[in-house]
């Protein structure tokens, strides 16, 4: 079996005579121009022009824009085979085939694909609200685990390790919005990205010892920020995107039992001869410094997408009180109890407005304008970044929310994971089944 990593979770899976390609994200500037690859992949002559076009298999964990990149995509024949996970509703599918693919093949967490050839693929589902996979691979014995995102459940880490994994790829580091984009003082911001820096390293490496494999990899998590707006979100004091380095470190210093291997675009590994660098001397400088010389060159880049970005529906007042007032009357009464919120929109620009969406309402009415006095949850944002996703134009709300592009604020301070789950997928049978039963 033979590896290429392409940054986050995208790693090329040579084995049996056929290939694999999971999560591909080849270009950069995803969520609306922030996100970047830790190391610019053309800086690996790594760029859509360049890549091979043909893989047997793509995998596609989730919908997330560093792991489903329609720009990507757009690379491969319409019925090359997609591998899925069979979720709870089918928003990922409905996406990928409006895109024009024809051969989607979803299977149930856990069952076994033969692919052909010996080679043998196992998608397992996360144990989370939120759409998420990870991939299994195995041929001729040599077993290889692809995490991406996803947070397995318990059971699932423990039957790998009890089977034993060859090279494990594992989520590392934060790739949300808390608590950077929240209006803390400063100090207590520092403190609360200090313990969630911890936490994260001390779920990996609990990961790596109940899966055990031979080599451990930090692979997805950490963005680069290279608007120099928003670099202060890539430092340790403030921003919770891991360097890959500290993930190594943090692996070696707890004895996991496994060999940490510190992975750049475009660096190989094979079951048989090992590790093969071929990153760039430029991916192994000081992170500060290969971020700041970045975020320089592409910064005309990063202006220039923000200026082509196009202004919001003039019609957004209008739509977006529509938009919610519907969402939330098609919840059940139990759901709207469990989310229990009263969630303040502040759209600045042209087309903007004020409104507060009250999920404690009577109904038939739940969106009120204006904020009110005892709102519990806070967005601001621009109009032109919200309105594609109120106009149903971009169908994945979390896409905004993961930009870092707006700012945040609650009230208490504590986290609503059902009003979380509204937001990232307001179906009201799926939502209603979930907090039924947890």
């Amino acid at each position: 079996m033979r590896v290429t990593y392409y940054g986050q979770a995208c790693t090329l899976i040579e084995a049996g005579g056929r290939t694999i390609l999971t999560d591909p994200w080849l270009t950069e500037g995803a969520y609306l121009g922030t996100w970047f690859h830790t190391h610019v992949l053309a800086d690996a002559g790594i760029t859509p022009e360049t890549f091979p076009k043909n893989v047997d298999f793509l995998f596609l964990s989730h919908e997330h824009e560093d792991h489903l990149d329609v720009r990507t995509l757009r690379l491969f024949r319409k019925d090359i085979p997609l591998l899925l996970c069979k979720f709870a509703t089918r928003k990922l599918r409905a996406f990928l085939e409006t895109q024009g693919f024809t051969n989607i093949r979803e299977s149930a967490s856990g069952e076994e694909l033969d692919l052909g050839d010996g080679l043998k693929a196992t998608i397992l589902t996360t144990a989370e609200y939120t759409n998420d996979s990870a991939l299994l691979v195995e041929h001729e014995g040599c077993r290889l685990l692809n995490e991406t995102d996803c947070k397995l459940g318990y059971r699932d880490l423990e039957r790998m390790g009890q089977t034993g994994i060859d090279i494990g790829f594992y989520m590392f580091s934060g790739a949300n919005w808390y608590p950077m984009l929240y209006n803390y003082p400063e100090d207590v911001q520092r403190d609360l990205v200090r313990g969630r820096r911890k936490a994260l390293l001390r779920s990996l490496v609990q990961r790596v010892k109940l899966t055990k494999p031979k080599v451990a990899v930090p692979a997805a998590g950490p963005c680069t920020v290279l608007d120099p707006e928003l670099l202060w979100l890539n430092t340790e004091e403030r921003g919770i995107f891991i360097d890959p380095e500290i993930a190594v470190q943090a692996l070696r210093e707890a004895n996991s039992g496994s060999t940490p291997l510190y992975m750049a675009a475009g660096d190989v590994w094979d079951s048989r001869t090992g590790f093969e660098p071929h990153a760039p001397k430029s991916f192994h400088v000081p992170r500060h410094k290969y971020i700041a010389e970045a975020s320089e060159r592409m910064a005309p880049f990063i202006a220039a997408a923000h200026k082509d970005e196009p202004p919001a529906n003039r019609d957004l007042p209008r739509l977006l009180p529509q938009h919610y007032n519907e969402l939330v009357r098609a919840q059940t009464p139990a759901v709207r109890s469990r989310i229990n919120a009263k969630m303040a929109f502040v759209v600045t620009g042209p087309n903007g407005g004020e409104w507060t969406v009250d999920f404690t309402s009577p109904g038939p009415d739940y969106v009120r304008e204006g904020l009110l006095p005892d709102w519990t949850y806070k967005i601001e944002v621009e109009d032109k970044l919200i309105s594609p996703f109120i106009t149903g134009q971009e169908p994945f709300f979390e896409h905004l929310l993961l930009s870092l592009r707006f700012r945040a604020e609650r009230r208490p301070d504590e986290y609503n994971e059902p009003l979380y789950h509204f937001l990232y997928e307001p179906d009201p049978e799926r939502l209603h089944n979930w907090h039924a039963n947890h």
